[in-house]
């Protein structure tokens, strides 16, 4: 699991089959709430190829806009150089992003080149096949540990040995980095060379500013009005019973972050301008939520103990991989932000299909096939808990521990127990056949 990608679970569809090239699954991240149609087309003419890298001068970034609700300071960011990164995914030719982005993709894999697209290989095969992570969110994430604000600054981080150094510190220090190799992004580095000279070569920074950049400008100014109530800070911190001491939410408003939504290093997420309010709030109740308190002391021994369940293991090795989540501190990580995701969404009118209210086990029943079983157990309790006698999420958790709603052994039981649990299709589990008639 790649929590910091958060890889929001509150709107990534998931197909069974994930195509990727050279006939490789790729490991998608999350799925629930389906954005049918996002595909854009594009009308603008094709991309100048230059024949050798313009002169560029380097650009301050786009302003942003800021937006105080109650607690929540958001701030609404565009950003060239990870919608830049994006593109490069999207070029990998993996229809589960080409398939979003059909013209551009089009427009700009006409212009690589054969040792450019040998790169793009590569890079699917290192990040993705070897290392189990997603391509673009995974690039977006390392590289937001230094705030880049153009192919211009991503450019002098991979051609300058010290920059590069940097890139590893800064990553290193970071709760997704913290003692974690980094051979992979040392592997592709040259691959990164490549690509972005080829960004540099067809001129996507111009590109960017002239077509892409009013896009993301006028989505902004039509959701910065609409997120006036949207006071996610203070509905998370309710739950969790602290202060998470937010000084600025970012949320990075892309053209090419579809089909995710997608946390990065500090109080970052990644929106794509495609979508609704409702999207763009619940994927930020989703992401402030990770991790939902460091996991030490008891409250780590209580879980690992659950964690050994049967029908928990069952659920981290049997369910699609495509899901991600194929570790049980991964599942149970994404679990506990995701029960306090859906009751606060649901509590919020956030949670709708197709225009209609729908109900946390509605939800939890769809979502990346019924696996979340854990986070619809807790969805229920918090749904009876006590709030006059609130404390904090992870003495909640304790409660269902010393009440036997977790207990290591029992834990299908329980989640039978609930009138409207479902058949886990993540599990081959059938749906009930119909009473036949008289």
């Amino acid at each position: 699991m790649i929590t910091s990608l958060a890889l929001q679970h509150s709107l990534k569809p998931h197909p069974r089959n994930v195509r990727r090239s050279r006939g490789l699954q790729l490991l998608a991240l999350m799925g629930a709430i389906a954005l049918p149609g996002l595909a854009c087309t594009a009308t603008a003419p094709q991309v100048r190829e230059a024949q050798s890298a313009p002169a560029t001068q380097m650009q301050p970034p786009p302003a942003a806009t800021r937006i105080q609700a109650g607690r929540t300071p958001w701030v609404l960011r565009p950003s060239e150089a990870y919608d830049a990164l994006l593109l490069l995914n999207v070029l990998r030719g993996d229809e589960f992003y080409s398939g979003r982005y059909p013209a551009e993709y089009q427009r700009f894999s006409a212009l690589l080149n054969a040792e450019e697209k040998v790169a793009l290989a590569h890079l699917t095969q290192r990040i993705s096949v070897q290392e189990h992570k997603m391509v673009g969110p995974q690039l977006v994430l390392v590289f937001s540990s230094i705030e880049p604000v153009s192919v211009d600054s991503l450019v002098a981080t991979v051609e300058d040995d010290a920059a590069w150094q940097n890139l590893r510190r800064a990553f290193g220090e970071t709760v997704y980095g913290k003692d974690k190799s980094f051979a992979y992004m040392d592997d592709v580095r040259g691959d990164l060379r490549l690509l972005l000279g080829y960004l540099r070569r067809v001129e996507f920074s111009r590109v960017w500013r002239e077509e892409f950049l009013p896009q993301v400008q006028e989505a902004i100014s039509k959701l910065g009005p609409e997120l006036t109530s949207s006071d996610v800070v203070r509905w998370d911190e309710e739950i969790l019973g602290r202060d998470l001491g937010i000084t600025e939410l970012n949320a990075h408003v892309l053209k090419f972050v579809q089909p995710h939504g997608i946390r990065v290093v500090g109080w970052n997420f990644l929106t794509d301008l495609t979508y609704p309010l409702r999207v763009t709030v619940k994927t930020a109740v989703h992401e402030l939520l990770h991790p939902p308190f460091p996991r030490q002391g008891d409250i780590d021994a209580k879980l690992t103990a659950l964690e050994a369940d049967p029908f928990y293991q069952r659920l981290v090795k049997e369910h699609d991989p495509a899901f991600g989540y194929t570790s049980a501190k991964g599942l149970t990580e994404e679990d506990l932000a995701e029960g306090i995701d859906v009751f606060v969404s649901e509590r919020q009118g956030m949670l709708t299909r197709k225009g209609q209210p729908w109900t946390g086990a509605e939800f939890f029943k769809v979502h990346d096939d019924g696996m979340h079983v854990l986070a619809f157990i807790v969805y229920q309790e918090l749904k009876r808990a006590d709030f006059s006698h609130w404390t904090t999420y992870e003495d909640f958790l304790r409660g269902l521990f010393n009440k036997g709603v977790f207990a290591p052994g029992k834990l299908e039981a329980q989640f039978r127990s609930y009138p409207d649990s479902y058949p886990v299709k993540a599990l081959k589990e059938a749906e009930p056949a119909a009473a036949s008639k008289g």
